[in-house]
């Protein structure tokens, strides 16, 4: 605190006036400020203290303290403000404005004097940004305790907002909700605060922070009319006309049952709109050919039709993977041990079924003598020059073979059990294939 005292947060100019842009005032004090913790970071126990001094490599950032300010500082869920503060010699950009305790400071690259008399203001549109977003937010939880939904907690994103409620929400009562909200944003409701006599102590204060002395400072009250009463620090529109609009979204389950409902107010409805709208009208002019309403029935069409693709080529697949199976088995009637197949592609799913549709030959034809535990050995793999790949090896040489495929192949990573071996190549170099192709060519030659 500075030789001339600075009005408590509570009490702030941009708190009693949320409309006032500048205002006329003087520098309490300012020093080099070393970081401060967040809401965020309190709910992380790991996260340590920021540092903004000069010895972590960033730049350092002063405290700034006024005897009172238009810009307001991060709390109750809203972000804070950001402006300006002039002298008559020098001018400074708030980048981040603080609560500590019961003291506003404003942080900056530069330095002001105790004492110099300033003009200090703020960034309008974002301040109005916040307050369509947060009386916006105090309207919703609001229509939501009407059915006995509690909003548990909020945040306020750059895109979206949120109120976390302790259950999921039907659509129906969504679009109820969202109704009775537009209604009451038509009907003007008067947005009022109070501040109380004995501290608000009928009230749930719980959700104050803990730094906060109630003793020495004050509760504000905010009134929606009769809709709503609740404690909050935030600023605040004079009526609820002042939110233009408001668009429930859709709903996140977290925390087991709970459910974070999105929202977006005032002109984010409209930016919300404008772009969902211009990537629909991409969508549906640029990839579908279509008009945008017609993109549902088109993506439908195109889904069927993949549908039918991708199980046409899953049962060309597995026709192809029990041919290929045949062959093998065949190749091990006529006396050959060893026998290896090769697939151009990534997809391990091939593989899984040649290797299917093999144990299957060999089960069905126990007379055979064909044994892949004991006697002969099925090498199979897949992949491309610079792509991954996969390897199976089911046969009684399957350790030798993979001790000297792991020398061949410089990515792969594998392992098993017995008379089996899987393994993953994270990318074939240059030469590794027909290298292993030459090996196994060779191995079999031998045998």
């Amino acid at each position: 605190m500075g030789l001339i005292g600075s009005t408590i947060v509570g009490a702030l100019a941009c708190q009693k006036e949320s409309f006032l842009k500048t205002l006329a005032t003087t520098v309490c004090s300012c020093e080099p400020h070393k970081g401060h913790i967040t809401p965020k970071d309190k709910q992380n126990k790991n996260k340590k203290k920021k540092d903004s001094d000069a010895s972590n490599g960033t730049e350092v950032k002063y405290a700034i303290e006024l005897a009172d300010t238009v810009i307001f500082p991060e709390g109750g869920g809203q972000p804070c403000d950001q402006g300006f503060i002039k002298s008559e010699t020098d001018e400074v950009f708030v980048s981040e404005a603080i609560r500590e305790g019961l003291t506003a400071l404003h942080l900056s690259n530069k330095p002001l004097v105790p004492g110099t008399k300033v003009n200090v203001s703020m960034d309008w549109a974002r301040r109005f940004d916040h307050m369509q977003q947060h009386t916006g937010q105090h309207l919703v939880s609001a229509i939501f305790d009407q059915y006995d939904l509690e909003t548990l907690s909020w945040g306020m994103g750059d895109v979206t907002c949120y109120v976390e409620l302790p259950k999921k929400v039907d659509e129906e009562l969504v679009n109820e909700v969202n109704q009775k909200v537009n209604q009451a944003i038509l009907d003007a409701i008067p947005i009022t605060v109070e501040v109380p006599d004995g501290h608000g102590h009928e009230l749930d204060l719980s959700h104050l922070p803990d730094d906060y002395d109630i003793s020495k400072g004050l509760v504000r009250i905010v009134s929606i009319g009769n809709l709503d009463r609740n404690p909050c620090c935030g600023t605040h529109l004079k009526n609820t006309s002042q939110i233009q609009a408001v668009s429930i979204l859709n709903q996140v389950n977290v925390r087991g049952g709970n459910s974070r409902v999105h929202f977006v107010c005032g002109s984010r409805v409209y930016k919300f709109a404008q772009k969902n709208y211009d990537i629909l009208k991409n969508v549906s002019g640029g990839l579908l050919s279509c008009q945008p309403d017609e993109v549902y029935e088109k993506t439908k069409l195109l889904n069927d039709n993949y549908r039918e693709a991708n199980s046409t080529k899953n049962n060309l697949l597995k026709e192809l993977m029990g041919l290929e199976a045949k062959r093998m088995f065949e190749s091990f009637k006529n006396g050959s041990t060893l026998e290896w197949a090769y697939r151009k592609d990534t997809d391990a799913e091939s593989l899984n079924l040649l290797q299917k549709e093999l144990l299957t030959l060999v089960n069905n034809n126990k007379d055979s003598g064909i044994d892949l535990d004991k006697t002969h050995t099925a090498v199979m793999f897949t992949g491309l020059v610079n792509e991954p790949g996969t390897i199976k090896i089911m046969g009684p040489e399957s350790t030798e073979l993979s001790g000297e495929i792991k020398k061949i192949l410089s990515t792969i990573k594998g392992g098993g059990k017995g008379s089996s071996f899987q393994g993953k190549i994270s990318k074939y170099e240059k030469g590794e294939i027909d290298s292993l192709v030459n090996y196994l060519n060779n191995f079999r030659l031998h045998e």
